[in-house]
């Protein structure tokens, strides 16, 4: 087998711009040998990445009906420097973390949290973190230190409902200021559109979500002036699976040979590189 992938380069067709509606270019990944030798032979004949395709620019569906976005990009350089088939199935969110610990898909990208760890192994690739979008010209003055007695929006089963938005409803209790009165959405698609109606003042959401939505429709949409920028987003295995580790270090190869800064530069996130990527935090 490595003599067989020894040298091989392989086309990866990466979606890189600002949306759906930016060129296609393609990029030479070269397979490893070495790490393509370490590959699981449950993998040998590809993995699969779930995702909840109305997250861009992280994942979505473009105006061909075909799922694009930056984490798919890099799963499938990744798999292309393994030397490995790659394929991408859609789920809600609230049922993909079951999904990989059940053994149904291999893999998927969000946020990066300790207690997420305990459940699986964690692979950053970005920095990430939390923004709140809201109407253009902010009307009503939201700010994510200043949310009390505010409507905001979250979605279920996203870091910002688990962890951000409760420990912002307790400083209110703290205080002895009004609760934030939080409503809960399956998706983007309809938290997006409860800002747009008005029937939330914003949403606090990913930042690298938020951050694209506002570029796509900044006569609608605006993200509001505090952000909290201290997390990392990452490709989530199943505990204890060899594969996490080879992502790693294949990733480590895509940021040295510069397919990684291709990626993110055609996606305009430059601003939230990691100089490596990290497993569980280190």
């Amino acid at each position: 087998m490595p003599s067989q992938i020894a040298g091989a380069t392989m086309a990866l067709m990466a979606g890189l711009g600002t949306g759906p509606a930016s060129a296609q270019e393609a990029l030479e990944v070269a397979v490893d040998p070495a790490l393509h030798e370490r590959v699981p032979e449950e993998y040998l004949d590809g993995f699969t990445g779930v995702y909840d395709p109305q997250y861009p620019p992280g994942y979505f569906i473009d105006e061909n009906g075909e799922m694009v976005g930056y984490a798919i990009d890099f799963h499938k350089a990744i798999a292309a420097k393994l030397g490995i088939p790659y394929k991408a199935e859609a789920a809600k969110f609230a049922a993909i973390i079951t999904g990989i610990m059940g053994g149904r898909y291999d893999s998927s990208y969000f946020q990066d949290t300790p207690e997420r760890r305990e459940m699986m192994d964690m692979v950053a690739l970005l920095r990430s973190g939390s923004s709140i979008m809201v109407q253009a010209g902010n009307p009503t003055e939201v700010d994510l230190n200043e949310l009390c007695g505010h409507t905001i929006g979250v979605v279920t089963g996203g870091k910002q409902a688990l962890d951000l938005l409760p420990a912002l409803q307790a400083d209110c209790e703290s205080a002895g200021e009004e609760d934030i009165d939080a409503l809960n959405f399956a998706g983007l698609s309809e938290v997006s559109l409860a800002v747009k109606t008005g029937r939330v003042e914003g949403w606090l959401g990913d930042a690298p979500n938020a951050a694209y939505l506002v570029r796509q429709q900044p006569e609608i949409f605006a993200v509001a002036p505090t952000a909290d920028l201290t997390g990392w987003s990452a490709f989530a295995f199943r505990k204890g699976d060899p594969l996490a580790q080879l992502v790693k270090e294949a990733t480590e190869q895509l940021i040295a040979d510069g397919t990684y800064e291709e990626i993110i530069e055609g996606w305009h996130m430059k601003e939230l590189a990691l100089d490596t990527p990290l497993l569980n935090g280190e």
